[in-house]
């Protein structure tokens, strides 16, 4: 204490940091409704361990749909969509993550793509009607690339083995071996005529201040638990209850959260950007033809055509 009985800044500072250690759990207010996806973060206060907890499922029901899903697919697209949004969740908040998945599963090549501010979601699937039951395995060992990139930067990509136990499995090796960070990363979705009707998941993460011993005492914790999905209330859209369960024997708080939703990037004028990057003589050959150019979405189905003029248009000098 200072001579004159107030205290040093350094007193201060310790009590202060005291009283916020011993404080109950904070949050964003408010929780938005269960209609609404969205994603949180929270951290524990001695910097052990990060949670992240997304609901998707309004965002996998339209992406399902679009794709026109069949039951298998549809589960497989509604949790790499929820696996991607937690995994770039972790990154830089202005990033934007790319997931394409190679892999010789019957499904074929996979892609999930996240961007930033109030996240944009989509992902595609080379063939969504496949049926395990018709066509075998969907999923088969691979490679699974990530892209990250930041407006005005080149993109950074690294590769790591897909592994034939799954997205969840692949996507911790990925945040282990080219992030350097322990995670425990769950996805729960539940489909209806092929349709992925709900989409939920959480990631945990040991920071530099953590241990293995954290992870496991949250593991611990987590074999005590009812489902994610089902622990997602009107009264509790957060599933508040089922996180401070989770986090049971840490300090933390709730410390930020964003909106979620499905949108696509494709237009017209991208795809005539497209086309005026082929080579000259095959946009000859389409105006010779006399046919419109036809290309579908991959992310959305949405058809694009463009007509003969307009083909024609991209011949003229300034093209």
């Amino acid at each position: 204490m200072a001579d004159d009985g107030s205290e040093s800044a350094i007193e201060r500072y310790k009590r202060l940091r005291a009283e916020r250690l011993a404080g109950p759990t904070t949050w964003v207010d408010p929780a938005p409704p269960l209609a609404q996806d969205g994603l949180w973060r929270g951290l524990t206060r001695e910097g052990e361990m990060r949670l992240l907890v997304a609901r998707a499922s309004v965002t996998a029901r339209a992406i399902t749909a679009r794709l026109a899903c069949s039951d298998d697919t549809a589960r497989i697209a509604g949790e790499l969509a929820t696996a991607a949004l937690l995994v770039r969740s972790t990154l830089n908040p202005e990033a934007q993550v790319q997931v394409s998945i190679l892999n010789t599963g019957s499904a074929g090549r996979l892609l999930a793509d996240v961007w930033a501010g109030e996240a944009g979601l989509r992902v595609s699937i080379a063939r969504p009607e496949a049926r395990a039951s018709k066509d075998g395995p969907l999923l088969g060992g691979g490679l699974m690339q990530v892209s990250r990139s930041r407006a005005g930067r080149e993109p950074y990509v690294s590769s790591t083995n897909f592994l034939e136990s799954g997205i969840e499995t692949s996507m911790m090796e990925y945040l282990l071996h080219s992030e350097q960070i322990l995670s425990l990363l769950r996805v729960e979705v539940a489909v209806q005529d092929g349709v992925a009707t709900d989409a939920v998941g959480f990631l945990v993460q040991a920071m530099p201040e953590g241990s293995r011993a954290d992870l496991e005492r949250l593991v611990r914790n987590l074999e005590a638990l009812d489902p994610l999905r089902d622990a997602m209330t009107e009264s509790d859209p957060d599933a508040r209850a089922w996180a401070g369960r989770l986090l049971d024997g840490f300090r933390w708080d709730q410390v930020a959260r964003e909106q979620v939703s499905f949108a696509c990037r494709c237009s017209r004028e991208r795809v005539l950007a497209l086309l005026a990057g082929l080579p000259r003589e095959d946009i000859e050959d389409m105006v010779r033809r006399g046919e419109p150019a036809e290309t579908t979405c991959e992310f959305c189905r949405a058809v694009y055509r463009v007509a003969t003029p307009d083909l024609t248009g991209l011949l003229s000098p300034g093209h």
